[in-house]
């Protein structure tokens, strides 16, 4: 048996090949999800997307749907169409966000408003329209509803040049913590999970960022630099921190909320 056998769950920021979404949406699968509602304000690379899903071979439904995460009418359809058609609501992971680099001098303050839209206000957003749904999954699970934000390493690692990413990230930890206070009598855990240099798409925009601000002369030694900066001397890639998501998914983590989860190779214990 699947650890996530007949779970229903929605993963944002699911639309891009090489991220973490994608791969949080095929480890559900794989551990037997009923279905996962993938969602993007971006839905360009759909069809590669859900045939690497439907190559996997599982038997649960997966949807890849256009969502803006800010947008409070975005929420309340996605997951009124996802309990309509699967039944009801497991899991909710939010995983989208985005980062306009730049420090305080550099950033307008309709970028800052606007990472922190996406990454803290969505999880908001998200906890808030949820959660009634969430609630009834005590009833189906022992586990109870789980939401998981993916929050980074940003958020208890300081950066002079990246001021919305980290303030957001860390915003959302408080969030979170929060969050879980007021909704554990409804059995809903929330928990956060904090990766640290993991190789994904947007993490590659960022280091092209740094590079073109002369901190480091290329991506690749960009790249070895963040690796190098944990014990374990490697990057991790989007699989490894999707088992993290798998396990506060299921009902093995039914004791666990208010959590934070440091995926990062131990890069942490430098600060």
């Amino acid at each position: 048996m699947g650890r996530l056998d007949g779970k229903v769950a929605i993963v944002t920021g699911a639309g891009r090949v090489g991220n973490i979404g994608v791969a949080v949406a095929r480890a559900f699968l794989a551990e037997g999800a009923k279905a996962v509602v993938g969602t993007d304000f971006r839905t360009n690379e759909a069809a590669a997307i859900v045939e690497l899903v439907a190559a996997d071979g599982h038997a649960g439904v997966f949807r890849l749907v256009e969502q803006d995460v800010t947008s409070e009418a975005d929420w309340q359809r996605v997951i009124d169409d996802t309990v309509a058609e699967f039944g009801g609501l497991d899991v909710l992971v939010n995983n989208a966000g985005i980062s306009i680099h730049g420090g305080i001098a550099q950033t307008s303050l309709e970028n800052l408003r606007k990472v922190m839209a996406v990454n803290h206000d969505a999880l908001f957003l998200g906890i808030k329209f949820a959660a009634p749904h969430l609630a009834a999954a005590h009833a189906r699970f022992s586990g109870g509803g789980s939401i998981i934000n993916n929050l980074s390493m940003a958020s208890y690692m300081p950066n002079a040049t990246n001021i919305g990413y980290h303030v957001s990230k860390s915003a959302g930890r408080m969030l979170t913590i929060c969050a879980a206070l007021e909704y554990g009598a409804q059995k809903i855990r929330i928990n956060s999970i904090h990766p640290g240099v993991t190789m994904t798409p947007i993490l590659r925009e960022g280091l092209e960022a740094y590079v073109a601000s002369g901190m480091w002369e290329s991506t690749e030694a960009a790249e070895a630099a963040l690796a190098a900066m944990n014990p374990l001397g490697v990057a991790s890639q989007p699989e490894d921190t999707a088992n993290a998501f798998v396990y506060l998914a299921s009902d093995e983590a039914r004791f666990v909320t208010g959590a934070s989860i440091y995926h990062d190779g131990a890069i942490g214990l430098r600060y």
